[in-house]
């Protein structure tokens, strides 16, 4: 379910591509996760996070299959969320101000960050630990889930981002209680989901500050010519 969802909104995301400049715009927040000083830091304190965990993934797991690391209707809760975020999201999007611009920088972060998560997926081919399948490092659904709290952060600010986090953060415990990831999947799916919101939200900021210089001059020429239009009469 999981990658389906996200291989459809890969989908949609390269039909927009093709249609403005969501090209450079998807390489620009690439280049942001390791050109901007502050997403360095979280790279690499999640990869040392990451690296530090794996040492006890095996312990961990195994005290959550004997004592619940939360209850099964959080657990539910946090799959959900990992799954759907993204889309109330977008909703969100729709009852707002700069509602295209938002939605560029969302669907490009998105699609980034499914390139990202998979192709670690397919490369790394880690087991999970219910032995399902070879696709455990990174977790998926914490990768997407912090990307859409850190999306969130970006343009609403804390009072949605907080809680946007708390429900991200549900969501990769609920994996682990799932026993679909181990506890380093879900510390570097998070690492992952955040980096790519703040690369792609400084693109997002930077275009933004652009359109306000095209705005300002503009709005000072109209209030300049009407007191000369009535001085002329």
């Amino acid at each position: 379910m999981q990658s389906k969802l996200i291989f459809l909104n890969m989908i949609f995301s390269s039909l927009l591509m093709s249609q403005s400049n969501y090209a450079t715009y998807l390489g620009n927040g690439l280049t942001n996760l390791f050109s901007i000083s502050s997403n360095r830091t979280i790279i690499i304190s999640g990869i040392i996070a990451t690296g530090i965990a794996s040492n006890y993934d095996r312990s961990l797991q195994g005290d959550v299959e004997s004592n619940d690391l939360i209850s099964k209707q959080l657990a539910n809760t946090g799959n959900y969320w990992g799954l759907t975020g993204q889309f109330l999201l977008w909703g969100a999007f729709s009852f707002s101000d700069n509602k295209n611009e938002k939605f560029q920088y969302a669907s490009s972060a998105f699609l980034a960050n499914g390139m990202l998560t998979y192709g670690i997926k397919y490369v790394v081919g880690r087991e999970r630990p219910d032995k399902s399948n070879k696709r455990s490092f990174p977790s998926g659904h914490t990768s997407n889930s912090f990307l859409t709290a850190t999306v969130a952060q970006e343009i609403y600010g804390s009072k949605v981002g907080i809680p946007a986090y708390l429900m991200a953060t549900l969501s990769g415990l609920s994996r682990i209680q799932d026993d679909k990831h181990y506890l380093s999947d879900v510390i570097f799916g998070a690492t992952l989901g955040i980096a790519v919101g703040k690369g792609f939200g400084h693109v997002y900021r930077q275009n933004r500050k652009l359109v306000q210089i095209r705005v300002i001059p503009f709005q000072q020429s109209i209030s300049i010519s009407v007191p000369l239009g009535l001085k002329h009469q």
